[in-house]
C-alpha cells in the first residue's frame, strides 16, 4: 500500500508538471511578438534616381526576419541614390545605397577618375530593350564609305566591357515617379548612358559623328579582352582586306571600400574607392 501511494503521488506531480508546461506554451504563444519597422520599395527604384518618400513603405515584423543593414525609418532613405536597381518590396539596406556624400543623381555612381557618356541608338543597336543599368556591352562602329580617307564599309569593335550606368534615365525617371510600371518607348532613340575613361569618351564622340554605334551586350561575369580584326565587304566575301584595328577594353568599375567610425554610442559610414594594388 505504501509503494503504491508513492507511485500514485509521483505520477500526479508527473502529470501537475505537465499541464503545467503545456499551459506556460500557450501563454507564451498567445503573447503578441514583439515588432519592428523595417522599409521597403514601394515600386522599382533604379540606380542613378534619387529615392523619394512616395517609393517607401515601412512593415512591422519580428526582428529575425529582418535582415542585417536594413533601415527602420524612412528618413534615413529619402535623398539617398540607388547603387543598383531595387525590386518593390525588396527590403532598403545600406550596401545597395550610395554614400550620402557621394552626391545626388546618376555622378554618385560614378568611380573616380572616369567619366559619364550618353550616346543616343536605335533600338536594335539597344539591344531591343533587354539593356538593363549595370550590364556590361562592347561598342561596335561602322565607319560610312562616304568618310573621306575611309575606304570600304568598315566595322570594327571600339572598346570592349564597358559599364552600363543607366538606360533611358529620362524616361524612367518620368514613368517610375507617375506609377506607369515598366519604360516603353516613346518614338525617340534610347539614351545609353555609359561609365568610360576621358580618352574613351573622345573616341565615343567621334565614332558617333563618323559612324554607327552598335551595342552588344556580354555575360557580366565574362570581362575577358578578345581580339578582333574587323570586317568589310571585302572580308566577309572572303578576301583577305581585314581593318587593323585593335579594340580597348574599358576598365571595370572601381570597387569601394566601407569605413564605419564609432563615436560612443553614434557610428558614421564612409565609402570611398579602393586604392590601387601595389
Amino acid at each position: 500500500m505504501l509503494v503504491a501511494i508513492i507511485a500514485s503521488v509521483a505520477a500526479l506531480v508527473v502529470v501537475w508538471h505537465l499541464i503545467q508546461n503545456y499551459q506556460n506554451q500557450i501563454q507564451t504563444a498567445q503573447q503578441e511578438e514583439e515588432m519592428h519597422l523595417a522599409i521597403v520599395a514601394a515600386r522599382t527604384l533604379y540606380q542613378g534616381l534619387t529615392i523619394t518618400e512616395e517609393d517607401l513603405i515601412g512593415v512591422e515584423m519580428p526582428f529575425e526576419y529582418i535582415p542585417a543593414g536594413s533601415f527602420a525609418s524612412p528618413e534615413e532613405v529619402v535623398g539617398r541614390v540607388p547603387r543598383e536597381r531595387i525590386l518593390a518590396n525588396e527590403f532598403i539596406r545600406k550596401e545597395r545605397l550610395a554614400d550620402r556624400s557621394a552626391g545626388i543623381g546618376l555622378n554618385a555612381l560614378i568611380s573616380r577618375g572616369m567619366r559619364a557618356v550618353s550616346i543616343n541608338i536605335t533600338n536594335g543597336s539597344a539591344l531591343s530593350g533587354f539593356l538593363n543599368p549595370g550590364n556590361y556591352v562592347d561598342v561596335l562602329v561602322t565607319i560610312n564609305p562616304q568618310v573621306e580617307g575611309a575606304g570600304d564599309d568598315q566595322t570594327f569593335t571600339l572598346l570592349q566591357a564597358v559599364y552600363v550606368l543607366a538606360v533611358r534615365a529620362r524616361m524612367v525617371q518620368d514613368n517610375m515617379r507617375s506609377g506607369a510600371g515598366e519604360v516603353r518607348g516613346r518614338g525617340s532613340a534610347p539614351s545609353v548612358t555609359l561609365q568610360v575613361t576621358p580618352e574613351q569618351a573622345e573616341q565615343l564622340a567621334h565614332a558617333r559623328q563618323k559612324g554607327t554605334i552598335t551595342l552588344l551586350l556580354r555575360n557580366d561575369l565574362d570581362l575577358q579582352f578578345t581580339e578582333t580584326q574587323g570586317a568589310t565587304v571585302k572580308s566577309l566575301l572572303g578576301v583577305d582586306d581585314k581593318p587593323k584595328v585593335k579594340a580597348r577594353r574599358a576598365p571595370a568599375p572601381k570597387p569601394k571600400q566601407t569605413l564605419l567610425i564609432y563615436k560612443g554610442t553614434r557610428s558614421k559610414e564612409y565609402t570611398y574607392d579602393t586604392p590601387p594594388s601595389r
